[in-house]
């Protein structure tokens, strides 16, 4: 297990209400798990007020960063002591 740090961007900010966490994961899919079962709840919600309503969850709209890197492009998704996975809302469109 690695402890890490999890930064909000943007609209996430706004929806969670932080602007980052601290966690213990062993990988990224980890991590992510342990976000969704902390935060989508409240964010579900907060959307769902304003008349908008997401298929899947937050994850899905997300542009995910470990460090500096795409973590779809990482082929060992491994989390080491100090990394920081950060949460951006991905936007479609050019």
């Amino acid at each position: 297990m690695a402890l890490i740090t999890v930064e909000f961007h943007g609209i996430w900010r706004l929806f969670i209400g932080a602007s980052k966490c601290s966690l213990e994961a062993v990988d990224i899919e980890d991590a992510l798990k342990q976000i969704m079962e902390r935060y989508w709840p409240g964010i579900e919600e907060k959307i769902n007020q304003r008349g908008t309503k997401l298929e899947g969850d937050f994850l899905k709209y997300s542009y995910v960063l470990l460090n500096k890197a795409d973590i779809k492009k990482l082929k060992d998704r491994r989390l080491k002591e100090g990394d920081t996975l950060h949460l951006y809302l991905s936007v479609p469109g050019g």
